[in-house]
């Protein structure tokens, strides 16, 4: 009787997944990293640390059960829940950042920011822009892109997946989840609440003009976002690295993929989620991220 290694296998694999692969070391130690941190945070009474360390123990038992589960599976359930299961963790941890960094430093930076913008530009584009075109056409095709980039990482991961095939799709889920872990892991370092909560009415998003994509947008925003995570913008290193990666694997994404992300270089400082300055941070980091981790995840073949 032929071995499972021998069964069919789904989405192009030859072989068990086995119990560790990249993606969940990187999972396991962001998690025991920022573990770490809380753990400080809950010896000095931080409020939220012991409830966040709760969570980051349920991640760890999630990755232990679903990587059991599927290391050696000919199944397309198990598979298809060994690719998703790290990416669908990606806004856990995005919003513990707003419990870590207060751990590290004693106030977000964003009065250096606005006074390092001031100089540079002689006052502050995330507030100036849309005061001088305040057109509702061009906030709507702001918010049309911005809003689509929640489906960049989706539609990008599951395409190749099922086109490409498992492995992949799991080197750029793995470059995803680097670039998406590395910027989390400035943001406890270099907080930055942006410019909607750091500017007046200091509520956070607020309903842009527009037609459509201005309520989705805000439905997505509304009660998504922290009080973190404004610099570098994890908006555009996320979405140059995912347009860079697709002109490989996918070219008929490219297009579309460069077109958002052009428009969101200009889009997420007219709707005030970042800083001027935001930007090339961002376009910086995705380059790195894409350098590097093209570098270090190679397919079998060039290797």
């Amino acid at each position: 009787m032929p071995g499972s290694e021998l069964r069919s296998r789904p989405l192009g694999l030859t072989a068990p997944l086995g119990a560790w692969r990249p993606l969940d070391r990187l999972l396991v130690g962001y998690a025991l990293l920022s573990s770490m941190v809380l753990g400080v945070g809950l010896a000095r009474g931080v409020p939220g640390c012991g409830r966040q360390l709760l969570t980051n123990a349920a991640v760890l038992t999630i990755a232990l059960v679903v990587t059991r589960w599927s290391r050696d599976t000919t199944r397309m359930l198990p598979t298809l829940l060994r690719f998703c299961y790290v990416p669908l963790l990606y806004l856990v941890f995005y919003h513990q950042i707003e419990i870590i960094w207060p751990i590290l430093r004693a106030a977000p930076l964003d009065p250096g920011l606005a006074r390092l913008e001031g100089r540079l530009f002689h006052g502050q584009p995330s507030l100036a822009f849309r005061t001088a075109y305040p057109f509702r056409w061009l906030s709507e095709i702001f918010c049309f892109a911005y809003f689509a980039y929640y489906f960049f990482t989706p539609v990008v991961f599951l395409t190749v997946l099922f086109r490409r095939g498992y492995l992949a799709a799991e080197r750029i889920a793995l470059a995803t989840s680097m670039c998406f872990f590395g910027c989390y892991a400035i943001f406890w370092l270099l907080p930055t609440v942006g410019p909607h909560f750091f500017f007046p009415p200091h509520l956070g998003p607020q309903l842009y003009d527009g037609y459509v994509f201005n309520h989705l947008l805000f439905f997505l925003t509304s009660s998504g976002e922290i009080r973190a995570g404004a610099f570098p913008s994890s908006h555009i290193a996320v979405a140059l690295l995912l347009t860079l990666s697709v002109r490989q694997e996918i070219p008929r994404l490219f297009a579309p993929l460069a077109l958002i992300t052009v428009l969101m270089l200009p889009a997420v400082v007219y709707l005030r989620a970042h800083y001027l300055v935001d930007v090339p941070a961002g376009v910086l980091t995705g380059l790195i991220a894409f350098a590097a981790t093209k570098r270090l995840i190679r397919p079998a073949s060039e290797r």
